[in-house]
């Protein structure tokens, strides 16, 4: 017992030395001072709370308990920092990270001591951060450490004895859904489960009561705004949509830039508020995917060979990337893998199952909770690993049991054969598409050296990304705009051409292709692309009026008329009649 305690010790110690050191590496690297697309997002929504403004002003796209949780950050630290500062929230991580470590130890010890497997504690912490994803996560500013501190508390609590602190772990489990909104299933399964136990429907009713507390504050802004009852935030309609289409494939690899941006377009934003838009991509996914059942079908059994599959499944941030600085590179190079682990949890569902121990079903059950939404929304090393911990557990006790049942020469049941599937499957090629693209990890450090306004540096970093992938259009953005700032428009003209045939109806991109063009004196096609970025939905009275200047410059003043009289609030523009008095 002595020795077990010792080894424990050691292995929270070296949890810690890794995320310290982890630390350390970042803050030599650019990605220290840059948060990337939602971290930026959740970075910039925390500042505005901190302002006393209100970043949900237009609703709840993303889940809103990060950005408080940030913020409160700050709050409690912004004197001695002088504002939200991102060490101070990385360390905050670490220590969430060194406190999911040892609630994972209580757990796995309390399922292994029953089990026969008495260091599966330790296994589970010394997988959990030994594991390259645990620690990249950590270190950005994203949910995953606090959804996964959150979400072991309301496990540890809902196993508690005492109904008023089984009933506690609703208040955990809710504030992980306002984070995290697909705990809200995890979140059920717990309550249930307690229900279910000797003496559990108080602590279950209590744990559901606390949960829904955690709930209205979103249900009651998303009632107000929009007249809808929605519990959490309004970004599962075009997360569905990603990964339930036929062109799933694509569009639920799509990075955040202009073909993301593209795709959001379609819903038409000008027209319909943020719950419309929600409701639209929930239609026109069951409406897509209903026409094509058999595919639609392949696609889930697709995403659950992806969902298990060893290799890393980026979104927006791919951590490979990182692992090129030569910082970081130790940590791509930690021995825990997915795929390593899953047989032997798969081994341990099996060995909970068949003893039909309460607590370790338990924690299958939540296991399946967080990974449904994998396989009906989209597949992600994001939304993929708040199952982490529960592998951690379950593998050492599936280690364990196995090697005691070889050790006894007991005839093994059928159902150990699911192993030999469990083995493989994370194995299986899955698309190539998913492999690490040395483009993108270009392009990211360009956008850093553009950043930084080393803008020889990100032209170069930008030319390379396109090197090997020509159909780039943000790197074709980038290299069009600082071709522009240095006056060379043929350059920015030959990139921007790229970039509108791409996406014919950016506004951003239409409004640029027309001042390259008017910088090189054509004037009629200037008014040709405004006219284009005009008729994009959206409030566009700015552009009208550009576009009816630009049509009289170019001595097209009977379009220019016949515009006016397609849209007369023109008129109102002091430009427009200013280009009519002084043609």
């Amino acid at each position: 017992m002595k020795t077990l305690r010792t080894m424990e010790w050691l292995i929270l110690g070296g949890a810690l030395m890794i995320r310290v050191a982890a630390l350390i590496a970042l803050t030599q690297t650019p990605y220290a001072d840059r948060p990337l697309v939602d971290a930026l997002t959740y970075w910039q929504q925390a500042g505005a709370l901190l302002e006393g403004e209100d970043p949900f002003e237009r609703g709840l796209y993303q889940p809103p308990g990060y950005p408080f949780f940030l913020a409160a950050i700050g709050g409690l630290t912004g004197r001695l920092t002088g504002g939200l500062d991102l060490t101070v929230v990385r360390v905050v991580h670490l220590l969430l990270g060194m406190a999911s470590s040892v609630m994972l130890l209580r757990l796995g010890k309390r399922l292994g001591e029953r089990v026969g497997v008495p260091w599966a504690g330790a296994a589970a912490v010394a997988l959990f951060s030994l594991y390259p994803t645990t620690v990249m996560f950590e270190l950005d500013i994203l949910t995953p450490a606090l959804t996964i501190a959150l979400s072991l508390g309301g496990l540890l609590c809902v196993l508690s004895p005492r109904w008023w602190v089984a009933g506690a772990g609703g208040l955990l489990s809710g504030l992980a859904v306002v984070v995290h909104p697909t705990m809200l299933i995890a979140g059920a399964v717990m309550g249930l489960w307690r229900a279910l136990q000797p003496n559990g429907r108080s602590a279950s009713g209590l744990f559901f009561v606390l949960l829904g507390v955690c709930l209205i504050p979103t249900t009651v802004k998303n009632y107000r705004d929009y007249g809808d009852v929605a519990l959490v935030s309004y970004n599962g309609g075009l997360n569905f949509y990603l990964g339930n289409n036929p062109r799933w494939r694509e569009t639920s690899m799509l990075r955040a830039g202009l073909a993301f941006r593209e795709l959001v377009l379609e819903a038409n934003p000008a027209e319909r508020d943020m719950a419309e838009r929600d409701a639209y991509w929930w239609s026109r996914s069951i409406e897509e995917s209903t026409k094509a059942p058999v595919a639609w079908l392949a696609s889930i059994g697709t995403r659950v060979i992806w969902s298990v599959n060893d290799l890393e499944i980026p979104r927006n941030e791919d951590y490979r990337c990182r692992f090129e600085e030569p910082a970081l590179r130790w940590i791509g190079l930690l021995p825990v893998s997915f795929g390593l682990v899953f047989p032997l949890a798969i081994a341990g569902l099996i060995a909970v199952v068949r003893r039909r121990d309460a607590e370790g079903v338990l924690l299958v059950g939540v296991w399946g909770a967080l990974g449904l939404p994998l396989i009906v929304f989209f597949v992600t090393d994001r939304y993929r690993l708040p199952t982490w911990p529960l592998l951690c557990i379950l593998a050492p006790i599936g280690a364990g049991t196995f090697w005691q049942m070889m050790r006894s020469g007991k005839r093994m049941h059928p159902a150990w054969l699911l192993l030999l599937v469990a083995a493989a499957l994370p194995w299986v090629p899955i698309d190539p598409r998913l492999e690490k693209d040395p483009a993108w990890c270009l392009h990211v450090q360009g956008n850093f050296a553009y950043l930084d306004e080393d803008l020889e540096r990100a032209r170069s970093l930008y030319e390379a990304s396109l090197e090997r992938d020509a159909m780039n259009m943000d790197a074709r953005s980038y290299l069009a705009s600082m071709a522009f700032q240095r006056g060379d428009l043929d350059e920015a003209e030959r990139q921007m051409r790229w970039v509108v045939r791409a996406h014919p109806e950016h506004f951003p991109s239409l409004k640029m292709m027309a001042r390259i063009l008017e910088g090189q004196g054509s004037l009629s096609a200037s008014a040709d692309f405004l006219g284009r970025a005009w008729r994009v939905p959206g409030e566009r009275r700015n552009t009208g009026a550009q576009y009816v200047v630009m049509l009289v410059r170019a001595g097209r003043t009977s379009d220019a008329r016949a515009v006016l009289r397609e849209d007369p609030d023109l008129w109102r523009s002091r430009r427009v009649r200013e280009a009519f008095d002084n043609p």
